[in-house]
């Protein structure tokens, strides 16, 4: 018998290690650095006349007659979220592990010409929620070409502290009457929530400057929330800054709000990049039987001829897992880390315990674990274990990027 001939072309082919890749539905290049902090692209909402029906059952008709009210007053925001409690009812995504990400893409605030990338994370009222979706728009924003940033940051805290600050500044208006416009008195009647916003009542805003503030009228629970995602921000080395005049609509809307501006070469703040709030309560106000906490973030993008999009990532060789509040605030550094190397791994920062991180591991079949605790912390490193082989090393962090190419090699 003859022997085949191995062709130089076919022995080169065979040198060629094979990359395996995780598909994902396809998603705009701009939004690519989601990916990598766990948020998995879903289609685009699709809202239904019903929707839109229950959007305008929560809304009062001031809304639509006073001027310089902040973007989460806008009928789309509450289409927006009802469409999203819907499908995640209808599409089961509760039997998924929570809390659930996803990514969608939307040009539905027309009048700002812009392309959107919504972040949304559901089933869970943890303050990482918050601190993943500001990371990761920080992240996507950079990607895009802006570099300084401001947030602008506050919280009506949940139902009793809302029902105080009402109160509250329902009695300071009251007091202030004499101070309004026959047409601000008007709106007064139906909500003093909109004299914060409105600028013919008050051009100067002293009597913004002096009126009561949702924080202080937070509840004990809703003010550690409020610090903790604070807490998150510094750890970002973000800058904020406190707005009390940062309210959204409370029929809708709870807990956090918070809009990212850019810092313009001037010193002045610009154009709002970015707008978010949490939406917990809302699902039982449109009659589903169980409340699910949420929070989401639009990001304003220009518009592009040219749409690249992104269907897969190279497969993660590592799952990350951290314990503890020092872990967890660090853990979002080393993904952004680990992201601009187009290094990809699993992790479930929503979770808390190492048992419910590490039931994961097995499902998605990765050869190493990587673990970020409180010694960890203390000593700037992770550890990176071996699943097979059980051996494990201390691995510093500024090397870790390094050590993972070696191990994929």
């Amino acid at each position: 018998m003859k022997k085949k001939k191995t062709t130089k072309k076919s022995s080169r082919k065979s040198k060629i290690k094979k990359v395996s890749y995780i598909n994902f539905l396809p998603i705009n290049k701009m939004a690519e650095a989601s990916l990598y902090f766990g948020f998995t692209p879903t289609k685009p909402l699709q809202i239904t006349k019903d929707d839109v029906h229950k959007a305008s059952s929560l809304k009062d008709a001031y809304t639509k007659n006073v001027s310089g009210l902040p973007w989460t007053f806008s009928q789309v925001f509450a289409e927006e979220r009802i469409a999203l409690l819907r499908e995640y009812l209808e599409k089961n995504l509760s039997s998924l592990p929570q809390p659930v990400m996803l990514v969608h893409e939307s040009d539905i605030i027309k009048e700002r010409a812009k392309h959107t990338i919504n972040l949304e994370v559901m089933g869970t009222n943890r303050s990482i929620a918050e601190a993943m979706l500001i990371k990761t728009a920080v992240s996507i924003l950079k990607d895009n070409g802006y570099k300084d940033f401001t947030i602008e940051i506050n919280s009506i805290g949940d139902k009793e502290s809302m029902n105080k600050f009402s109160r509250e500044l329902t009695n300071y208006y009251k007091k202030n009457l004499n101070s309004l416009s026959a047409h601000c008195r008007q709106n007064f009647k139906k909500d003093a929530l909109c004299l914060l916003h409105c600028n013919e009542c008050d051009p100067e805003g002293k009597l913004k400057e002096a009126a009561p503030t949702s924080i202080s009228c937070l509840s004990d629970v809703s003010r550690e929330h409020f610090k903790e995602v604070l807490e998150f921000i510094e750890t970002m080395n973000i800058p904020y800054k406190i707005n009390n005049n940062l309210v959204p609509d409370k029929k809708y809307c709870s807990g956090t709000i918070f809009e990212i501006k850019e810092n313009l070469s001037d010193g002045k703040v610009g154009e709002t990049l970015a707008v978010g709030f949490r939406y917990d309560g809302i699902a039982q106000k449109v009659g589903h039987k169980r409340d699910n906490p949420g929070v989401g973030i639009k990001i304003f993008l220009p518009k592009k001829a040219v749409v690249r999009k992104v269907s897969k990532v190279e497969k993660p060789v590592a799952f990350y897992i951290q314990l503890g509040d020092e872990a967890k605030h660090k853990s979002l550094e080393i993904i952004e880390m680990l992201k601009q190397e187009k290094i990809f791994v699993h992790h479930m920062l929503g979770r808390d315990k190492f048992g419910s991180q590490f039931a994961h591991v097995e499902k998605t079949k990765v050869p190493f674990v990587i673990i970020m605790g409180k010694k960890e912390f203390l000593e700037n490193a992770v550890t990176v274990r071996e699943n097979i082989t059980r051996t494990q090393q201390s691995v510093p962090i500024h090397q870790l990027v390094e050590h993972i190419k070696k191990i994929k090699a």
